[in-house]
């Protein structure tokens, strides 16, 4: 594993928040549900809309271009925003990463 700092505490991400960082030169969400930090790409893999720009709900990430929901958790298609039951769609599940806290600052493993 590849850990890489995010550069932002534990305790700056409120649960039901997300918050993009660049880690390196790739753009990613955190997304804190409870007591856990989870980081998925920023960027939807079907058009290109920007997760941060989406809502929130427990686990469920809605895109706000096109209204697909993921699993902010696991990176799963939730909802497919043309009626097509997961797993089968045109949209693609959309990239995870694990989480630390460590001296209270997460970080996120990125291949």
């Amino acid at each position: 594993m590849t850990w890489r700092t995010t550069g932002v505490t534990a305790d700056s991400l409120r649960p039901g928040v997300m918050r993009e960082v660049m880690v390196e030169s790739k753009s990613v969400l955190m997304a804190r549900v409870g007591p856990l930090v989870f980081a998925v790409d920023a960027v939807c893999p079907h058009i290109g809309g920007l997760l941060p720009d989406g809502k929130l709900a427990g686990r469920r990430l809605t895109c706000p271009l096109h209204g697909a929901v993921f699993d902010v958790g696991t990176g799963a298609v939730l909802a497919d925003p043309f009626g097509v039951e997961p797993p089968e769609g045109g949209v693609e599940p959309v990239a995870s990463y694990p989480t630390r806290v460590e001296a209270g600052v997460i970080e996120v493993d990125l291949p």
